[in-house]
């Protein structure tokens, strides 16, 4: 009877039946006598339970697999079950110091051991770990080491997951070309039926979109974004579809379609709850959509939210530079930068650009304009071109930076450029041109459903009084607060923000105008029209 109930068990975790399966586990569990029948029992619960995103069952019945195997003396039973504690301590909850400790364990039990597919397993946990601390070069050591041992002892599934992560870790250090072939064989044998156990498709489909995004090849993302989400809805698969919906999410965003970037990310977020470090992702994104929007406060709460995660910090950075804080943006920035590893070339991208427009850091611009040629996307290039255009106040390469990004599908960028680009064609007394892109950016805004038609940096307002001087979004905030009487600090309340950084704004507000005192620098906005 125990058999058959661990056989169907095995049968529906194979085909992605998570619910049912963990029905038979769990009668199996409870009829199992001795300890290899509950390991084996317990594994299976526990396998069950990580595809329902229920972790501390997963860790309590894992180590509860773990012991019975020892204690059977099932020396690769407990290496598996090893490797998956440590898989699940990196991945779940973001203890790496634990899982290195699970996956150590797991390599001394294999020791003497013939080779077998636990030996493959064990590489691929161990290069999915070192992906995320950053060590990609060890990333795709391990995972070509997974792909050998896959194909010795005959393992499809092992095989094209440790492709992905290869591919992955191979992208992530610039070398696209290589990388994407990886990705691209290995998701495409995945979606078409080639693996035995369908929960293996999640490595090389989420693994794919990702390296999409990392060099930022939009189109491509959403091909295979599709083709993905159709697989796993098919399949009611969890965890993957959700993470899936993160990246499709975060393409709808870049491409500028934010009502359904919204929807995707708000539910990757909600049903990740479970797993801290995916939902992190989820929560940044959602983040930096609702940055774009103009809607600062709540693009603050998400970042903290999502703090863990680099897009995050990235997304915080942005916030300061969009209230004016150029110092304070870069030294964020700089402060981050130090922090990515040698081999995460991709990961300095958004990076480098940010130091470049806020710090007008030629050399943050020239490292990312080598990079972009490198890797060779319009949307990468167009942000190469945004850096270098800013830092060098160049109008040649802002123009080029637009037209790049309106290339790649990317109209917020085109239209963040575009701002950037009147102000600079008005301070060189192009006055009309200026005011033509001012006003193509602003309808792009305005399609797009940022607040007041522009984001809530610089912009050029070359039309009317405000064409000297332009202010940021965040200091007209404060402007029409001070017009309505508010004192300092009733202002920072309001705007949840220090009284520091509200006389930041003012005296900067007074120098941008020209203004000797609040209620001179109120009269100029009535003036304008802007309170």
């Amino acid at each position: 009877m125990n058999a058959d109930l661990l056989v169907r068990g095995r049968e529906m975790l194979r085909r992605g039946r998570w619910r049912q399966a963990r029905v038979e586990f769990a009668a199996a569990l409870a009829a199992a006598e001795g300890p290899l029948a509950r390991a084996n029992a317990a594994e299976g619960l526990a396998g069950a339970a990580w595809w329902m995103d229920d972790g501390g069952e997963t860790v309590a019945r894992y180590e509860e697999a773990y012991l019975g195997y020892r204690t059977a003396g099932d020396a690769a039973g407990a290496a598996r079950a090893a490797a998956w504690l440590g898989a699940a301590a990196v991945q779940l909850r973001g203890e790496d110091a634990v899982g290195r400790g699970w996956l150590t364990r797991a390599g001394r039990l294999l020791e003497g051991e013939d080779e077998r597919a636990e030996h493959g397993m064990l590489e691929l946990f161990a290069g999915m770990a070192a992906a995320r601390r950053g060590a990609l070069r060890e990333a795709a050591d391990r995972a070509r080491r997974a792909v050998a041992v896959a194909r010795r002892v005959g393992s499809p599934d092992l095989e094209v997951q440790g492709m992905a992560v290869a591919g992955m870790a191979l992208v992530g250090q610039g070398l696209v070309e290589d990388g994407m072939r990886l990705l691209d064989e290995a998701a495409t044998a995945a979606l078409a039926g080639e693996l035995d156990d369908v929960g293996a498709v999640w490595v090389p489909s989420c693994h794919l979109v990702q390296g999409c995004e990392q060099v930022r090849d939009w189109e491509r993302a959403r091909q295979w974004c599709t083709r993905t989400m159709e697989f796993c809805r098919r399949l009611d698969l969890g965890s993957p579809y959700q993470r899936c919906r993160t990246h499709y999410g975060t393409v709808l965003l870049w491409q500028g379609e934010w009502a359904a970037a919204e929807g995707e990310l708000t539910a990757a977020a909600t049903a990740l709850e479970g797993r801290d470090v995916f939902a992190a992702q989820a929560w940044a994104r959602l983040g930096e959509l609702r940055r774009r929007q103009g809607r600062p406060v709540e693009a603050a709460e998400l970042f903290r939210r999502a703090r863990p995660a680099r897009a995050a910090r990235v997304g915080l950075a942005e916030l300061r530079f969009d209230e004016g804080d150029r110092d304070g943006a870069y030294e964020l920035a700089r402060r981050l930068l130090a922090e990515i590893g040698a081999d995460e070339c991709l990961e300095r991208a958004p990076v480098l650009e940010l130091m470049a427009r806020a710090g007008r850091d030629v050399r943050a611009a020239g490292e990312l304009g080598a990079l972009a040629e490198r890797i060779g996307t319009d949307a990468l290039r167009a942000s190469a071109s945004w850096a270098g255009g800013t830092a060098r106040e160049s109008c040649t390469e802002l123009q080029r930076a637009a037209g790049l990004f309106e290339q790649a599908g990317d109209r917020y960028g085109a239209a963040r450029v575009r701002l950037d680009l009147a102000e600079a064609l008005h301070a060189a007394g192009e006055r009309v041109a200026a005011a033509e892109e001012a006003d193509t950016a602003r309808a792009v805004l305005g399609d797009l459903g940022a607040r007041d038609g522009r984001p809530r940096t610089a912009v050029a307002h070359p039309a009317g009084p405000a064409a000297a001087e332009g202010l940021t979004g965040r200091q007209l905030e404060v402007i029409r607060l001070v017009a309505l009487g508010l004192t300092t600090r009733e202002t920072a309340e309001r705007l949840r923000v220090s009284e520091h950084t509200v006389k930041r704004h003012i005296a900067n507000i007074l120098a941008r105008l020209g203004q000797p005192s609040r209620a001179a620098a109120v009269a100029w906005a009535s003036r304008a029209g802007l309170l």
